[in-house]
């Protein structure tokens, strides 16, 4: 993995796609492999480094379990759309093609009235915790503990 200063910067790293092959959209964006909570399912989130929280899709926030659970109340709002939700803490895994995944205590908001298939890796409550270094050239998202 990448070093620093002779000490380990990252120890995962992971291909990430720059479109979705169901999504027609033409601009590119960095979707990494990741696994909230206790979920078997692999599932492709948005790197958004503007976003200030991850987000999860309704349908994924409840096969984990995450609606009902205490957590903030908070308003998501940008592009002319405002959502209500809650922050809540989980468990997110970052999967690693080489090296080791990481599993970071995250905060998310989950909202019932987030559009389906939209899932998010933003900074605050996930990235601001870990290492990050991308390789666009080759496709690479390097990660490790902050």
């Amino acid at each position: 993995m990448l070093k620093l200063d002779g000490e380990d910067f990252t120890t995962g790293r992971a291909t990430f796609l720059d479109r979705l092959p169901a999504d027609p959209e033409a601009t590119s964006k960095i979707y990494i492999k990741v696994r909230p909570g206790d979920l078997q399912t692999t599932l492709l989130a948005q790197l958004d480094t503007g976003s200030p929280w991850s987000v999860l899709d309704p349908e994924i926030a409840d096969a984990v379990g995450l609606f009902g659970l205490a957590g903030e109340p908070k308003k998501l709002s940008g592009h002319g759309y405002t959502f209500d939700g809650h922050l809540i803490r989980v468990p997110v895994l970052i999967l690693a093609d080489e090296g080791d995944s990481l599993e970071v205590d995250a905060v998310v908001f989950v909202s019932q009235d987030w559009p389906a298939g939209k899932n998010f890796v933003g900074y605050s409550g996930l990235l601001e915790s870990i290492r990050v270094a991308l390789d666009p050239q080759a496709n690479h998202f390097y990660f490790g503990a902050g």
